[in-house]
Parts: C-alpha cells; sequence; structure tokens
C-alpha cells in the first residue's frame, strides 16, 4: 500500500514518516496543512476582496458623470444648454458698416439661485483665436421659456470670418460647463 502527502501530493510508500519531497511529517504528533478555502484566512481574505470590489463599483456609478467641464466645481448646480444657432447682420451708417453677431440656445436645465453665475461667449476662427467675446450674468440672460434665448451680442468694425463659438458657465472664476457649436456662415449674412 501507499499514501498520499497532504501537502505535495506525492505517493510515498506506507511505512514513509515524512515525505522526502516537501518535508511534511507523518507522526500523530504534527498536523498536516490545510490547503482548502477556508485555512488560514484565506476566507477572510476573499471577504475583504469582495467588499472593496464591490464598494469601487459603487463609487464609480454613484460619483460619476460627464459634464463638459473643464475644471468641475464641487457643490455648484450645472447649466445644460444646447446652442441652437449663431446668427448675424451688418449694418452701414455715415459710410461706416458694422457687423453684429449673436447666439441663440435652448437652456433644458439651470439653476435655481443663478446668483454669480456668468455666461461668457467667444466667437472663435478655425485656429480657435477668440475674434470677439461677450460676459453677462446668467441671471440677465435666461427667463423660463420653450424656445430659444439670444444672447453674446457682439458688434464689430471689421469682418469676422467665424468658425465656432464657445460658450462657457463660470461661477466663482472657475469653467463649470462648456458648449461648442460650429457655426453655419450661411446664416451670417455679411459673409454671403
Amino acid at each position: 500500500m501507499s499514501k498520499i502527502c497532504p501537502e505535495c501530493g506525492k505517493t510515498l510508500p506506507e511505512t514513509a514518516k515524512f515525505c522526502m519531497d516537501c518535508g511534511h511529517d507523518f507522526s500523530v504528533d504534527a498536523p498536516s496543512k490545510k490547503t482548502d478555502l477556508f485555512s488560514t484566512g484565506k476566507l477572510f481574505l476573499i471577504i475583504i476582496i469582495a467588499i472593496l470590489v464591490i464598494g469601487g463599483v459603487f463609487i464609480l456609478t454613484s460619483g460619476g458623470g460627464d459634464n463638459n467641464s473643464k475644471a468641475p466645481v464641487d457643490d455648484v448646480d450645472h447649466v445644460d444648454m444646447t446652442v441652437t444657432d449663431v446668427l448675424g447682420s451688418q449694418n452701414s451708417y455715415d459710410g461706416k458698416t458694422s457687423y453684429f453677431i449673436y447666439t441663440e440656445a435652448l437652456f433644458l436645465d439651470v439653476p435655481d439661485d443663478m446668483k454669480g453665475y456668468i455666461i461668457k461667449t467667444s466667437y472663435c476662427d478655425e485656429n480657435g483665436t477668440v475674434l470677439g467675446q461677450e460676459t453677462e450674468k446668467l441671471s440677465n440672460v435666461y427667463y423660463d421659456t420653450d424656445y430659444s434665448i439670444s444672447f453674446g451680442y457682439y458688434t464689430s468694425y471689421s469682418k469676422l470670418d467665424l468658425d465656432h463659438v464657445k460658450v462657457e458657465i463660470i461661477k466663482n472664476g472657475k469653467t463649470v460647463d462648456e458648449f461648442t457649436h460650429n457655426v453655419d456662415k450661411n446664416k451670417l449674412s455679411f459673409l454671403n
């Protein structure tokens, strides 16, 4: 007959007092090591890992979210809006031509308390260079309506070759939300 070492699984003669490969002692006084799931704290370790994984998943799913902001600000309600158009025209008076542009947006969600919120509207060329800019309080722009609201009125005495508009919502000097919209040049009468 033969016996199997509980440590390494080696087959040994029945009369062996210890394993020649791993050194396991077969005497009655020397208890053998158990290699099951419940020995030496393995179950405890598995439970701790499971708790950490579940906690990590909870934190990632409850705290994450995309909000279009470059530098998110804690404890600030965000503005959700869709820029719908950038429109423009020209006007001549006393031989001088002025070019007038503005932005229209549909505001989907705004904070209840708009105090301290600023809308910064930047009109940019294709290289991202700001050609014109307007800054105004959100409370002066927003009113409750189901229609687009016009803002960012800018006048220039130079013809502007616009590519896109960038609208930033600012609170306490930090950008909370940022929206970019490509300009449809057909809607700028002075470019046609």
